[in-house]
């Protein structure tokens, strides 16, 4: 099968669709011979993030897989935060939800071009929010047009408009792949997407490759001032406020009151958050841990290096992280919301807690700061759950019948549209 595989960032950025699109692109390549070709930005850093640097080279085969890292217009983001912010302190009303929606998406006529002239057998477009997923309402303009997927990655804390743009994409899709069952649900009976062409997949997770030596973890604990009875609470992730930085900041402030073992490791890429974590390290003497832009092989070490995963996040659609960290046998506690509280199950492989509920997030991890044995159990049953439920294999055969099912919904409808024209 041939596929073209369209995403706003590619290894070697980082985040939870860049992981998945990797790992999902070489491994249908080496499971079943397909030809897969990467469409993607040439920057390292989220398209709307304020960072910006160029990855080179723009065409590249990594592991067999092609890549295409093409250039995007971003000139106008700055523009419109400013002048949104203006227009609110001057009239008090933000500007039009359609203009300020510009800030949040991917403007290429490079990659609309290679999406247009692809003779792949189908198209898979991740994530829904970018304005490469409007694919379907275009395609028919061209002579070729493909079959179309959406990895949707959708974020569900929020409601949305029944004809909002990113839902509207959801039912216009060949095929929708959802991260979790909570996810295909909503989307079905709230706003109409088709049950025939949406499934569940989610990601995968290479138990084996999240292990790593003791000799490491003991040494990467020392070089960071981390005694053996010191108790750390991880997050892996953009540095970011709305992945829950800011929550876990005060966090640490309340436990190292009580707790001067409790320390707080904060792992991932560099943002312009990142200021104000190293504020609260050095002005304010909180126990942080601070590693940025780590390199990829340095992830198991991290994790192994934690006694408690967190990802107080209210905006996640999966969460690849709580995988990587069941796959290094820890315990992780996430916010009970949406997705989350559809992939963890709470008092067996995790704690989930309520965000608006800080005392209670404080007692869980206290319950699992004071006993190593609750804190093996869970992170045992959550190894059990990622090595059964999420492995590579049947997490690819997913994608690939989802391809499958795109196309043959796409041909269906092209046979409808055929009739109904004569």
């Amino acid at each position: 099968m041939k596929i073209l595989h369209v995403c706003q960032n590619y290894y070697p950025s980082k985040g939870g669709p860049q992981y998945t699109l990797k790992h999902l692109s070489e491994k249908l390549v080496e499971y079943y011979g397909d030809e897969v070709t990467v469409c993607t930005t040439d920057s390292l850093y989220n398209p709307e993030s304020a960072l910006y640097k160029r990855i080179v080279p723009v065409r590249e085969t990594l592991n067999a897989v092609k890549i295409n890292r093409l250039p995007f217009r971003r000139w106008h983001y700055p523009l419109i935060k400013y002048v949104n912010k203006a227009a609110i302190k001057v009239t008090r009303n933000a500007l039009p939800e359609h203009i300020t929606a510009m800030r949040w998406d991917v403007y290429s006529p490079a990659i609309k071009k290679m999406m247009a002239s692809t003779t792949a057998d189908v198209i898979m477009g991740t994530t829904i929010n970018y304005d490469f997923c409007n694919y379907p309402v275009w395609r028919n303009a061209y002579p070729n047009p493909r079959p179309f997927v959406i990895y949707g990655s959708l974020h569900l804390h929020k409601s949305y408009d029944y004809n909002d743009t990113s839902i509207k994409k959801a039912r216009l899709c060949d095929c929708y792949i959802a991260n979790t069952d909570y996810e295909r649900d909503v989307l079905i009976h709230k706003y109409g997407v088709e049950p025939g062409k949406i499934v569940t997949i989610g990601t995968g997770i290479d138990v084996a490759a999240m292990d790593c030596r003791e000799e490491e973890v003991a040494l990467f604990r020392k070089q960071h001032g981390i005694a053996d009875d010191d108790i750390i609470l991880g997050f892996v992730g953009r540095l970011v406020k709305g992945k829950g930085v800011a929550l876990l900041l005060g966090l640490i402030r309340n436990l190292y009151k009580e707790n001067s073992k409790i320390k707080l490791l904060l792992a991932g890429a560099s943002t312009d958050y990142v200021p104000v974590i190293k504020e609260a390290m050095h002005k304010e003497g909180l126990p942080i841990i601070l590693i940025e832009n780590f390199a990829e092989g340095k992830k198991p070490v991290i994790y192994n290096a934690m006694d408690i995963f967190i990802l107080p996040s209210q905006s996640e659609s999966f969460g690849v992280v709580f995988l990587e960290a069941w796959a290094c046998k820890k315990p992780v506690v996430g916010a009970s919301m949406g997705a989350t509280a559809s992939l963890l199950n709470d008092g067996t492989d995790s704690f989930l807690f309520d965000l608006d509920n800080m005392p209670e997030l404080e007692n869980k991890i206290n319950m699992l700061a004071a006993s190593a044995e609750l804190r093996k159990v869970m992170g045992e049953n959550g190894y059990k759950k990622a090595s059964r439920q999420f492995s590579w294999p049947s997490i690819v055969e997913g994608y690939r019948n989802a391809y499958l099912l795109g196309i043959e919904n796409f041909k269906k409808q092209a046979s409808l549209n055929y009739l109904s024209e004569k």
